[in-house]
């Protein structure tokens, strides 16, 4: 014990020696990074939902100059995106003005269909944030450089302003095949995931179908020369019909089915009627969202071996209730969930979990991560009867027994140096560290 408190009076020595080295590094950096004024303007990237390509867009956009940290930037560039209905991203593009550009800011929108190339998407959110960036670039010395070009349409191009004329009505469809496969001298493992989904969505209505399968086999060799095989399959259907009351209100209904192995669950249905109401209009979704969400229903499940309850199969009413918020502003990112789940026919039968993540930029350089979940479970209804064999724990072959879950992370980064150093330089990257 003596030796445990002497090894972590060390540590924690250390630990803080390395802390007020870091700052006085950083105080340092602070104060030479001020006095430096380069002619370009200075930019930081900040793109939390990614798909951003910082490196095309350093080489893009020669006339900025990107920083590492928002406090030595001239504009804060704020990239946020939610997928559309069509199934590409619609990206909001914030331009928050600091230093003396602290009265300026503006926001764009960029639009990126479906089944867009990676290059197609960094180009189009580079030909957007040029865009934004040059009225800030207009009032620094860098000005005499730019000029305008305009694209005109050809003749056969049609107009922003003409109806569309869309022969799918909105409807949108997509079928996906996956599989992975590798091997060992003594294992192998594969997987197929074939899904379908079918969409249309408008400002009002909101239709969605998705299915999904899972076919999923291990294979072990074992010491004594024998083979083991365990295969695992799942079902998962689902359909959801949603309609926009106002800017905050929303109703829908949900039905759904499928069969899962690993719940003991032969074949399942729900059905469900729901309520959401927004704090916050849900123009303005891609940056800030506050619901809360009732539902009601009902669950059908039919067992492939007699439950912990003793029952083949039963039918119970439900209820559930969410509350969630996600911000992305300049100063970091917090997405949080409180779900509550509940079988209501038995009091003692819910699920009640959290789950969240923050990111805050707390000083120039220096950022914090947090990650958590917590859950109270208690609505293990499916589980089989009699204990679950070795096989079955070490391959994950069935759900176990648990009246909790949790788990989570913390990270600390601190970044100093060159605020100004952008050069691209990608040769031998592949070769790793």
């Amino acid at each position: 014990m003596p030796l445990m408190l002497r090894s972590a009076r060390l540590f924690a020595a250390r630990f803080a020696a390395l802390l007020t080295l870091v700052f006085a590094v950083g105080s340092s950096a602070t104060a030479q990074d001020s006095t430096a004024t380069p002619s370009r303007l200075r930019v930081f990237l900040d793109c939390p939902t990614g798909g951003c390509d910082r490196n095309f867009l350093v080489t893009e956009l020669p006339f900025a100059l990107f920083t590492l940290d928002r406090l030595d930037a001239d504009v804060h560039v704020l990239v946020t995106g939610l997928g559309t209905g069509a199934g590409g991203t619609e990206y909001t593009i914030g331009f928050l003005g600091r230093r003396r550009y602290a009265a300026r800011s503006d926001t764009l929108v960029a639009f990126v269909a479906p089944n867009s190339s990676e290059d197609m998407r960094r180009r189009e959110l580079a030909r957007v944030m040029q865009l934004g960036l040059v009225p800030f670039a207009m009032r620094s010395s860098e000005a005499a450089r730019f000029a305008v070009r305009y694209t005109a349409p050809t003749d056969d191009a049609p107009s922003v302003l003409s109806s569309v004329n869309d022969p799918w009505n909105f409807w949108v469809y997509r079928a996906r095949v996956n599989g992975s496969a590798n091997a060992e001298s003594r294992s192998s493992n594969y997987q197929v995931n074939p899904s379908i989904d079918v969409t249309r969505v408008t400002e009002i209505w909101k239709y969605t179908f998705h299915a999904q399968s899972e076919y999923r086999a291990n294979s072990f060799k074992l010491s004594d020369g024998s083979e083991r095989t365990f295969i695992l399959r799942s079902v998962d259907v689902n359909s959801r019909l949603v309609k926009s009351i106002s800017d905050h209100w929303s109703v829908g209904t949900r039905v759904s089915g499928g069969l899962s192995e690993f719940r003991n669950q032969d074949a399942y249905g729900a059905v469900d009627v729901s309520a959401e109401y927004n704090v916050f209009p849900w123009r303005e979704a891609t940056s800030r969202q506050m619901i809360a969400l009732v539902a009601v229903g009902a669950r059908r499940y039919n067992y492939a071996e007699e439950t912990v309850f003793g029952r083949l199969s039963e039918t119970r009413p439900v209820a559930r209730a969410i509350v969630a918020g996600e911000s992305r502003l300049a100063w970091g990112t917090v997405d949080a969930s409180l779900r509550y789940f509940r079988f209501l026919h038995n009091n003692d039968a819910y699920n009640l979990s959290f789950n969240g993540r923050a990111t805050f930029r707390i000083s120039r350089g220096l950022s914090l991560e947090l990650r958590g979940e917590a859950a109270k479970v208690n609505d293990q209804l499916y589980l089989p009867r009699g204990d679950a064999t070795d096989d079955e724990v070490l391959t994950r072959q069935r759900a176990l027994a648990t009246s909790y879950r949790y788990g989570g992370s913390v990270g600390l980064s601190f970044t100093f140096g060159s605020i100004y150093n952008t050069i691209v330089n990608p040769r031998l990257d592949e070769l790793g560290g």
